[in-house]
């Protein structure tokens, strides 16, 4: 196929730069045309190349494909004003207009469909049967590359619901020694896609199409500073550590916190951490079915397996059992 990627992505940036918001509507529609006119001559250059009409079928071909184009063309526009008023919309779209955009689009669908198949009637009858095959299989070649470069750079439209994220588990042990660690890591990203300053509210979108509204309060001393198309990063990191005290090793429970936000000025963000740390002790060890109980300084009990690596022989009652954990969440808002 001789359609690029540079002249589908010149297509896109054109058709689709207004859902950023990164320039006027007149130098959108300028792009446009200018795309549209790199298109039709890239387009019928590949037809020609597929086909290898003689000379006798060019002369009926070409001017049945220029009407055919016309006409597709006519439906092509009307899909792309429906495209602006969805970004126009974005990321919020009323149910009634969703409604009418869904008739219109199933419309125009039934107009190419229609278009389509009148001219391929058409043309089979100045081009051979095989020829007329072959035509309609590179142009719905043709349409599908098109098609699957722009849907993929539309934006699904937002539905409410809770921002999702991904997260890793690691853990980590040393053979045969007691204990370990275990982290987990979670991270959520989301974009800013609409900002209400009068009520402080922001509106949410995150990477699978979830929208979520949150009024900032008095304390995001930075609202002032976020725009439109900014990102939202959160990021959450959770470590458990459990090890045995060494004799004389002395251990502190309690916890500490840490609270960092970011300048007057600057983009809202801030560091919240927060460590706990306890020590328990062995009471009691069941060699036969490897467990341990442990008793804390509240008095409560507990029983915990011990894996099959450690040598409960080296082990005794009484030793001291510490446990850390520490939870720390970074939130920031950044340019793209």
């Amino acid at each position: 196929m001789k359609l690029t990627q540079k002249l589908i992505l010149l297509f896109l940036t054109a058709g689709l730069a207004v859902l950023a918001g990164q320039t006027n509507a007149q130098t959108v529609d300028d792009q446009i045309n200018v795309a549209r006119t790199a298109l039709k001559a890239d387009r019928r250059a590949t037809v020609a190349e597929a086909m290898q009409f003689s000379a006798s079928e060019a002369k009926a071909f070409w001017p049945l494909y220029e009407q055919y184009r016309a006409e597709m063309d006519k439906s092509g526009a009307a899909v792309l004003k429906l495209v602006k008023e969805y970004a126009q919309l974005y990321p919020d779209v009323p149910d009634e207009r969703a409604k009418v955009m869904l008739k219109d689009l199933a419309k125009l669908e039934q107009q190419l469909v229609a278009t389509r198949n009148s001219y391929l009637k058409k043309i089979g009858k100045v081009v051979s049967p095989a020829k007329t095959l072959r035509f309609a299989q590179v142009e719905s070649r043709l349409d599908l590359v098109l098609r699957i470069g722009i849907a993929a750079e539309i934006p699904l439209l937002p539905i409410e619901g809770r921002l999702t994220g991904g997260g890793e588990l690691s853990v980590v042990a040393a053979e045969g020694v007691p204990g370990g660690s275990v982290v987990q890591t979670y991270e959520l990203k989301a974009t800013v896609a609409s900002i209400d300053g009068a009520r402080r509210r922001i509106t949410l979108v995150d990477e699978a199409g979830i929208k979520t509204t949150v009024k900032a309060g008095p304390e995001v001393v930075n609202f002032d500073q976020i725009r439109v198309g900014d990102q939202l990063k959160v990021t959450t990191v959770q470590e458990l550590v459990i090890y045995v005290a060494g004799e004389g090793d002395a251990s502190t429970d309690g916890g500490v916190q840490l609270v960092a936000l970011a300048p007057k000025g600057a983009k809202p963000g801030g560091i919240m951490a927060e460590s706990r740390q306890v020590t328990a002790r062995v009471t009691a060890l069941d060699v036969e079915h490897r467990l341990a109980t442990l008793q804390f300084e509240d008095r409560s009990i507990r029983k915990v397996a011990v894996r099959q690596d450690v040598d409960l022989g080296k082990r005794k009652v009484g030793d001291k059992v510490v446990i850390r954990l520490t939870e720390a969440l970074a939130i920031g808002v950044q340019k793209p």
